[in-house]
């Protein structure tokens, strides 16, 4: 009998939490619909709101294509230039034309003519040495002159005569300072050269001579040089030297 009643409670209580299960889902299941009927109207309201949300953002969308292409207007436009700009480096060919011209025009202008290739250069003008001395003579008043001849220059100078196209030369015996005149035209520029050597030495001998016997002749040699213009090198020693010096020179530039 006990167990009996035990079963029978045991049902009861089965029973009792199935029931109690059952009304516990009931609202579960409510909520779940009403759920499901909120979000269907949140869905429903939701496309709406994206359409509205959406046409600014495709607005601008819209418009974003048309300024890049805006944008790119620009690009495009230098980029149809820069054929422009390298057509320029054309022009400074057309420019070096007159570069070109004048070198054309430049041989022919140093070119001589045939009348210039016939023409000789002007011959050094000659001077009779002679002339001078016989000018010098005679404007100075010198009258005691001893004149040298050309063979005489080698063994007072040192002075060969095939080094001298003509000569013309004298000395004085009178005063503390005797006159010595040395005129004379070498054959050509290495006999100048020559000539020209021989004549320092004879001045620089007088120099030393004069500064350890006569201090005024010392003095006055100082001043006297050896010339050389072209061909035509000459000693003058004088206590005239520079009334001599500028008698030549009007004949010997």
């Amino acid at each position: 009998m006990t167990k009996k009643v035990l079963a029978w409670l045991l049902a009861a209580v089965m029973i009792f939490s199935l029931a109690a299960c059952a009304s516990k889902e009931t609202p579960d299941a409510a909520s779940t619909s009403e759920d499901t009927q909120q979000s269907d109207e949140v869905a429903e309201q939701t496309p709406g709101k994206t359409d509205e949300n959406e046409q600014p953002d495709t607005e601008p969308d819209a418009e974003k294509p048309d300024a890049s292409s805006d944008d790119q207007t620009p690009d495009t436009q230098p980029e149809d230039e820069t054929p422009g700009d390298e057509e320029k480096p054309e022009e400074p060919a057309q420019n070096e034309e007159p570069d070109t011209q004048p070198t054309d025009t430049q041989p022919n202008a140093e070119e001589p003519s045939d009348d210039e290739l016939m023409v000789d250069p002007p011959a050094e003008q000659s001077v009779d040495l002679a002339a001078v001395r016989t000018d010098i003579l005679s404007q100075l008043g010198i009258t005691d002159s001893l004149p040298l001849e050309t063979d005489a220059l080698l063994n007072l100078y040192g002075i060969d005569a095939a080094l001298v196209a003509q000569s013309a030369s004298f000395v004085t015996m009178s005063g503390t300072f005797p006159d010595e005149v040395i005129l004379v035209e070498a054959v050509d520029a290495s006999a100048a050269a020559t000539i020209q050597e021989k004549l320092q030495n004879r001045l620089n001998e007088v120099l030393v001579q004069s500064e350890n016997y006569d201090a005024d002749n010392y003095k006055a040699a100082q001043s006297c040089q050896v010339r050389v213009s072209g061909l035509y090198v000459s000693l003058i020693l004088s206590p005239k030297q520079a009334d001599m010096a500028a008698i030549y020179a009007t004949y010997v530039s």
